[in-house]
């Protein structure tokens, strides 16, 4: 009787030491691409993107979810919602190079809160306190046109509260996410 009981025992320590494990590994995990009790994607809406620069954006929550729309050959936008609230809206349209679509003084800019220009993603970007948007010159089924990407926070709470750290957060997303949306859009640069 004792034989058998030696090796469940045995199993029984290393089972609880695989579990000790794999809960410390799931705490360090958690600090990295979570959100709540989602994980967050590495890919938005067929879009590969760094999860690192997404999180920030997200609330906490239980459930993240996307819904892509398809509004026509040259234009795409995509809802991301969590625990059913809209939080992230992603737009991507192609239109005719020279339309100067990134301007601290577009309307829809200033809607999302003193907008300015910033450097390093596309050929012009800018960031507001609720949202970003970039351009860049592409070529599309062989003609020149340009790429428009368009990030904003739908939530009436956005993430990271304080503005300052919300716009960087805006920033490095766009310059994760921007490049890869206007490709998988078929715009090459």
């Amino acid at each position: 009787m004792t034989t058998t009981m030696r090796p469940a025992r045995r199993r029984g320590a290393r089972a609880l030491a695989a579990a000790a494990v794999a809960g410390s590994l799931a705490l360090a995990a958690a600090g990295c691409g979570e959100s709540g009790d989602y994980a967050v994607p590495d890919r938005v809406c067929g879009v590969p993107v760094d999860a690192d620069t997404l999180s920030p954006l997200l609330p906490d929550g239980e459930k993240l979810t996307e819904s892509r729309r398809d509004k026509g050959p040259e234009s795409e936008s995509c809802r991301v919602t969590v625990d059913d609230t809209l939080v992230v809206y992603l737009a991507g349209d192609i239109t005719d190079r020279g339309t100067d679509a990134v301007s601290p003084g577009d309307r829809g800019l200033r809607r999302l809160g003193e907008p300015a220009l910033v450097q390093g993603v596309g050929d012009k970007a800018a960031v507001a306190d609720g949202g970003a948007k970039a351009m860049a010159s592409c070529t599309y089924k062989g003609e020149p046109r340009q790429f428009v990407g368009l990030v904003q926070l739908e939530a009436d709470d956005p993430v990271p509260a304080k503005t300052p750290e919300r716009r960087d957060a805006l920033l490095a997303f766009l310059k994760s996410w921007f490049p890869a949306a206007g490709e998988a859009q078929g715009c090459a640069p």
